[in-house]
This record gives C-alpha cells, structure tokens and sequence, in this order.
C-alpha cells in the first residue's frame, strides 16, 4: 500500500502500536475522566506532530480525515477546512454490542463506553464542515440524535471489481462461507452465534454441510469452533479469492455493527449467492430475493442457507443479480464519481 500511496503524495507513518498494558492503562484513563476509551486508546503525541508539521509545510485548504479517532490530531477552525469520512455511526456499533454480546463482562462495558463515544462523536461532526458517511442509514441516525447537524453526505464504500471477477463455483458445494477480522467483536459475536445456535438447525436438513470461517487473529473463541470436524478456522487468507470457488452460500449473521459490510460486496462482486441478517445487509441498495436472502432469527436464517444450498437456481440468480449491483452502485469507478461531486459542491 505505501509503495501506491507514494508515487501520488509524501508519506510519513505514525506506528500505532497497541498492548494489553497499554489498553489497561488506556481504559482506566478514559473510565477515571468520563472519556471514550476508543478514542482515548489511539491517540499518540506523535501523529498530532506529523499533522502540525505537514499542514504547516503544505498549507492544505481541506483536510480529509479517515476514521473518527483521527479528529483528535486536526485544528476546528483554522486555516483549512476539515472533512471526516466517517466509516460507522461508531457509538451504534457499541450500543449494539451491548445489546447483543454474549459476554456480560463486554455488555458492561459497552453500555457504559457507548454514551461518551457518542457525545464526542456528535461534537466531532457537529465542528467539521462535511460528514461523509457510507450509507442512508447512518446518515439518518446520526441525524435522528441531532437534527441539528446537516453538512452530512453519503458516498458508498466501493469495490474493485476488476480484482473480484465472478467466480466459477464449484457445483453441488455444501461449504457455507465466512471472512472477516475474527478479532473485531462483531464478527466474533456473529459467528459464534451462526456455529452455536444456526448451523445445527442447517445440519438437521444437510448433514453434510460444513462452514469455513476466514479472517485474520481469530480469538479463541473462534479457534476453538474448530474442535467440530466439519467447522475450519483458516485464520488470514491472503487473496479471499482463493476459497470462494467452493463456496455454497457466503453468510453475514451480524447482529451490530453498523456502515457498510465490505465482505458482502466483494461476495457479490465475485458472484457468491448471500445470507445476511438485516444489521449485516443494512446500507446497501440491495433487494431481499433479488440480490441476496435476508433473515434475522435462528431459524429463519439457517431456512435461507438451506434454501440456497438446496436450489443451485436461485444461488446462481442472486449470484448474477448481485454482481450486477455492485458494478452499477459500488465499483470504484461509480464511488468515485460521487466523491468528486460532493467535493464540487463543497468547493463551490
């Protein structure tokens, strides 16, 4: 990435670099003076030097800040504009997961994080000069919680569809498929609660099926699904390619999180038949029976795996329609073109 990043402007990294004593030390901070602890956890005196240093070097007009924990490191104000690209309604995602997570440890803490996450969250977008969000919906949420704040934009998260060509599926496959960061506690809630509580319900019609979970540091909850002979725990693929020729069904349980699932789009861009919850598919343009299944309860959504596994029609429809979706509203091309268009709009 850097090597990219470098024939088209100056690069500078800032490691950040994270440890349990560290996030300790973080955490008590943050809980000791009211704080967001997500906030608090990323914020190092040497990244809010590199930006002093560089926007005195190069006198910006805009600064395009990508993520919210960012804004700490941007003068309000001052002589350049300032535009957040805001990937979640970050504090959804943890109320959601104080809603939903397994581990009453985790629901405490994030019923307790998610209000001081939103205050600063609102504030940050109440002081930049454009919010740009990846979805209607959260769009309308943030603004739901304060009217007040108008200089908001949706522009999708996009997908490179020359890189992810439909695949030629292997025909008849029982393999139900999973990839994501499997440390990130919506994953991980997702899919120890497709393994625990979905995928017997799809094993009483399909024996045979088997699930194979993809992602990077998955935690031990997650490593320990494994001990079913018909789970796999890849852990990082480097090319997701790679395993979606014998993919059956690409499933998405999410029951937080919030923005856009980018996993789901590169499954539609490969061609690759979805289930997905309504929190999973929230944000996208996507139509139930059209461009992928949606369900919400246990059962309802190990019926629509069973239902695409067992109807090779049907998953080649969705697998058609969906790739046909994404190159229309979410190739990077497509992106692109509204991104410029909002930053017309704001120029003028």
């Amino acid at each position: 990435m850097l090597p990219e990043l470098e024939t088209i402007c100056p690069v500078e990294v800032v490691p950040l670099v994270r440890s349990k004593l560290r996030q300790c030390s973080d955490l008590l901070t943050s809980l000791l003076a009211g704080k967001s602890f997500i906030i608090e956890r990323d914020y190092r005196p040497a990244m809010l030097s590199a930006v002093r240093k560089a926007t005195e070097h190069f006198q910006p007009d805009v600064i395009h800040v990508d993520h919210l924990q960012m804004a700490r490191f941007v003068e309000f104000g001052g002589s350049y504009r300032v535009v957040l690209d805001h990937h979640n309604f970050e504090s959804m995602i943890i109320k959601r997961v104080g809603e939903t997570a397994g581990s009453i440890a985790t629901r405490m803490y994030a019923r307790l994080e998610w209000p001081k996450l939103l205050r600063y969250e609102l504030d940050v977008c109440r002081r930049c000069d454009l919010v740009l969000t990846v979805s209607e919906e959260d769009k309308a949420a943030i603004r739901a919680v304060d009217p007040s704040i108008q200089n908001i934009e949706c522009v999708p998260i996009g997908v490179d569809v020359e890189h992810y060509q439909p695949v030629k599926r292997m025909e008849g496959s029982r393999k139900i498929l999973h990839t994501g960061t499997m440390y990130w506690p919506p994953n991980v809630d997702a899919m120890l609660y497709f393994a625990r509580e979905i995928l017997p319900l799809i094993k009483q019609k399909i024996p045979e099926c088997t699930l194979t979970i993809a992602g990077q540091r998955p935690v031990e909850a997650i490593r320990a699904l494994a001990r079913d002979p018909s789970i796999s725990v890849t852990g990082y693929v480097e090319d997701d390619r790679a395993i979606a020729a014998d993919c059956g069904v690409f499933v998405v349980p999410l029951r937080s999180g919030s923005g856009v699932r980018v996993k789901i789009l590169n499954a539609l861009a490969m061609g690759l038949p979805v289930v997905a919850t309504s929190v999973g598919a929230e944000g996208l343009e996507a139509v139930h029976g059209e461009h992928l299944l949606i369900a919400d309860s246990a059962q309802d959504l190990a019926d629509a795996v069973v239902e695409v596994l067992s109807d090779p029609e049907l998953a080649a429809s969705l697998g058609f329609n969906g790739r046909k979706l994404v190159c229309e509203k979410y190739s990077w091309e497509r992106v692109g073109e509204r991104l410029l268009a909002v930053y017309s709009r704001f120029e003028s």
